[in-house]
């Protein structure tokens, strides 16, 4: 099975659920995944020299706050 067959398999039991105790563990573990993902990705950014300083990254917020009209 590929991943997005295995994806859709997953959707389609997930919608049987009715139980709100067992959908806030299926959440819990989405989001240790994801969190998971986002480090490890980090890791490799920072392994290959994608890093701003703090002052560049203020800089792009508050461009992209302007952006928005946020700012």
């Amino acid at each position: 099975m590929n991943a997005e067959k295995l994806k859709l398999t997953i959707i389609q039991r997930v919608m049987k659920i009715d139980s709100k105790s067992s959908l806030e563990r299926i959440e819990e573990l989405l989001i240790r995944e994801e969190m998971q993902r986002r480090a490890d990705e980090s890791i490799e950014d920072i392994k290959a020299g994608r890093v701003h300083s703090l002052e560049e990254f203020k800089q792009m917020n508050e461009k992209w706050l302007k952006e928005r009209g946020l700012k």
